[in-house]
């Protein structure tokens, strides 16, 4: 049984493009520092800082409510942004100091495909024929888009290949138990508790941040705070709320029009050309993208569903007091 509201199914598609659009002009941002000599590890580390540090003022003045999480789940929130969020960082960057960097996507993007059969098997999530055939469009499109074709998958870098795997194992980890969270805290909390735990991750590894040591000029330092605002609290918090209405596989599929995005941001901007084969691409995400959004009827698993009618199911988790 299920709970029809295609108004909730259209917040969650606008979300999860949001989310999508804002990771692609992070990525076209952080292309740039980095090619200005700044140590992917390093900016990973200063845009989770400092993104934890403005969410939890924000939070602090507007939403309090979103600060309270119960004692006894805070090891939950450890692994969320420890294994989840950091780990995604770290291997996806060091995946792409080893192979090209649509190779690195190309694996990475295995993971809309280990949530849809791991939410299938232990998450009671319904995939239908359309849904199947909107993850196939989504990751054919991605295929194109990011110039697979181009990537020889036989004779790249061993060590590469396992840290682009390692990038869709964490990848799939942070949507999976994001939702997991959901059924219990809000969006806004599971961000929180993700940036805190990610920052303090990047820094017992790298050791107190060398950001403030770069001297760099203020086009560097705003595009450094972009990335930590626009780049970072907004997508993983719109795709939160996508994922808290939709579900980690119906979120997950919309949110492969990141490389799209991008690759629009890219032409747009830095006169980038776009092939036929990166335009079809683009369409083919485009197709699943529209094949999900026709999907009206809300599981009444999902989180927000569970959170509306006081249930939930699996881990029996209690609001904090």
């Amino acid at each position: 049984m299920s709970i029809r509201s295609s108004s909730t199914t259209t917040r969650g598609v606008i979300a999860c493009l949001g989310a999508a659009a804002a990771w692609g002009a992070n990525g076209v941002a952080s292309k740039y520092l980095m090619n200005m000599g700044l140590s992917p590890f390093v900016l990973s580390q200063g845009r989770l800082t400092i993104a934890s540090i403005i969410t939890v003022i924000w939070l602090a003045l507007r939403k309090k409510e979103a600060l309270h999480i119960r004692l006894g789940h805070v090891w939950h929130f450890a692994l969320l942004g420890t294994i989840g969020m950091a780990g995604v960082n770290a291997c996806y960057f060091e995946a792409i100091s080893k192979i090209a960097t649509a190779a690195a996507i190309l694996v990475e993007y295995i993971a809309p495909v280990l949530i849809a059969v791991y939410a299938r098997l232990f998450m009671s999530q319904r995939m239908g024929p359309v849904r199947w055939a909107a993850l196939f469009l989504a990751l054919i499109g991605c295929y194109f888009v990011v110039g697979g074709y181009n990537v020889d998958l036989f004779n790249m870098n061993f060590t590469g290949l396992m840290w682009g795997l390692g990038a869709a194992v964490t990848y799939s980890f942070y949507i999976v138990y994001s939702e997991y969270l959901l059924r219990v805290y809000s969006p806004w909390t599971i961000l929180l508790y993700a940036l805190i735990f990610g920052s303090l991750g990047w820094n017992l590894a790298l050791g107190p941040s060398t950001l403030p040591k770069m001297g760099w000029d203020f086009t560097s330092w705003t595009l450094i705070f972009l990335c930590s605002s626009l780049g970072t609290i907004v997508p993983f918090g719109l795709f939160a709320l996508g994922v808290e209405l939709l579900r980690s596989t119906r979120a997950t599929i919309i949110a492969t029009f990141e490389p799209i995005s991008a690759g629009i941001i890219a032409f747009l901007f830095l006169g980038e050309k776009l092939s036929v084969p990166q335009i079809a691409g683009g369409i083919s995400v485009l197709v699943a993208v529209i094949l999900v959004q026709r999907e009206k009827e809300i599981d009444e698993l999902s989180p927000s569903a569970l959170k509306k009618h006081g249930q939930v199911h699996g881990l029996v988790f209690r609001r904090p007091e």
